[in-house]
């Protein structure tokens, strides 16, 4: 798992240096990226060092503080894209929405450890509802929707966990389903284009269609084995908007062809697959559950990620786990991993 995330790491500050080599005053993000990994790789250290029972302890409190902090943002963070997501410390610029995933997957899993093996009821899905819907709806007041649907996964993850009857979830999906009309009249305009342009990609190839209409040509560019590092043109001729965040499954299609995404996309299934190996064989309920919701996370966030590049979902302006560019984004992920990693080497532990 170590050598799996480290490899997606650094394949990302690859794609992140091929991705702004020719962009004026970005040509060193790589290295930033490289130096958060590097405090990253501190933190992980922490995380995997401080047993998982302790973290569980505090749970409340670290989730309560991540609340307060996206609160803050609302009144004093920084706006960047149309979003106001950012704090400002000195030199550091960081979201605090992208650690409030990991302490929501914390906080659930504390929970559902302490109840009984019995099904769930209306009580408990309100409550599990505000540990999760608490930053999502704070992550969507900024406004940030793409960030506030990562939430979903988790909690839907807990709820099938916490053992919810499946007629009920096929009641939730149904009355879903009938919400959607209502729903689709609260949206902004730009938000309905974007959903518009996946159902009818040459809707608007200029506007709204165009960062997914360049996503497809750079993949499609790529060939079986890609052009090669640093000569991706879609890139590095700037027509890919966000190249080195939202799309850089983009970027490293177009430089290392079909081959290198499937190689990507194995090692993301690699890491999934031990996380669900690291629950079958934790000692507790609390370890499955860390493990089951971190993954469901993650696989979430990948899913969003690659269906928006494809153009299978939405432009909503998530990243891809531990590959996209920004150092919070990567704390977060690799935490998450760590959680895993703790649960793990503590399975015989008595």
């Amino acid at each position: 798992m170590v050598v799996a995330t480290l490899a997606l790491a650094g394949l990302g500050i690859l794609a992140i240096a091929s991705a702004t080599a020719d962009q004026p005053g970005r040509g060193d993000l790589w290295r930033t990226q490289l130096t958060w990994l590097g405090v990253v790789l501190v933190a992980s250290v922490v995380v995997v060092s401080v047993d998982y029972h302790l973290w569980a302890e505090f749970s409340l409190v670290l989730h309560a503080a991540a609340v307060v902090l996206l609160a803050v943002v609302l009144f004093a963070g920084k706006e960047v894209g149309g979003n106001r997501s950012w704090l400002v410390v000195g030199p550091v610029n960081f979201q605090p929405s992208e650690l409030a995933k990991w302490t929501t997957c914390l906080a659930l899993a504390t929970y559902l450890s302490e109840r009984s093996r019995g099904g769930i009821g209306l009580r408990e899905l309100v409550e599990m509802g505000a540990i999760a819907g608490i930053p999502l709806g704070l992550v969507a007041l900024q406004p940030d929707m793409g960030t506030a649907l990562t939430f979903v996964p988790i909690y839907a993850a807990a709820v099938v966990l916490g053992g919810l009857r499946w007629r009920v979830i096929v009641v939730f999906v149904i009355v879903g389903a009938l919400m959607i009309p209502l729903g689709w009249g609260h949206l902004k305009e730009y938000q309905k284009e974007r959903i518009r342009t996946v159902l009818d990609p040459d809707r608007d190839p200029s506007g709204i269609g165009y960062q997914v209409r360049q996503s497809k040509i750079a993949i499609g560019s790529g060939g079986l084995t890609g052009k090669g590092l640093f000569q991706g043109t879609q890139s590095r001729l700037n027509f890919l908007p966000a190249q080195h965040t939202d799309f850089v499954l983009a970027v490293l299609s177009e430089d290392l062809g079909f081959l290198g995404a499937a190689g990507v996309l194995g090692l993301f299934y690699y890491l999934l697959f031990r996380g669900i190996l690291a629950a079958k064989s934790a000692q507790d309920r609390l370890g499955m559950f860390i493990c089951l919701l971190v993954v469901a996370w993650l696989a979430g966030q990948l899913a969003i990620n690659v269906g928006m590049v494809l153009g299978l979902l939405p432009t909503i302006g998530v990243p891809l786990p531990l590959m996209s560019y920004g150092g919070t984004a990567l704390l977060a992920a690799a935490s998450g991993v760590s959680m895993i990693l703790n649960v793990n080497a503590r399975r015989f532990v008595n």
